[in-house]
């Protein structure tokens, strides 16, 4: 009967389940939203391309400190869009990659 208590006891109960499934989604759903939000990123940077075609050397922004400057704007957009689950795209991998399809 001492082999079976302690078997038993090897078996993770429904708490630690589910609180290990809680744990995957939390950390699914952050990685989610890093991957959007360095997507957004990229999609910017080569948007600031294309118009830095049509910028004239008169602009103040178009020194290398008003890029830098744009770069760090860029930046606190796309952390607060991904937030504000503006694009989905982290949602839709969440959605993709988890165990409880809806």
């Amino acid at each position: 009967m001492d082999a079976l208590n302690a078997l038993t006891h090897l078996q993770p109960s429904a708490d630690e389940i589910a609180d290990a499934a809680g744990v995957r989604e939390n950390h699914l759903r952050q990685a989610a939203q890093q991957f959007e939000a360095i997507f957004m990123r990229q999609m910017l940077k080569e948007m600031r391309k294309v118009n830095a075609l049509f910028d004239s050397k008169d602009n103040p922004l178009s020194s290398d400190a008003g890029r830098m400057m744009q770069g760090l704007y860029d930046d606190a957009l796309c952390d607060r869009l991904v937030k504000q689950q503006s694009m989905g795209i982290a949602e839709l991998i969440v959605k993709q990659l988890s165990a409880h399809h809806d």
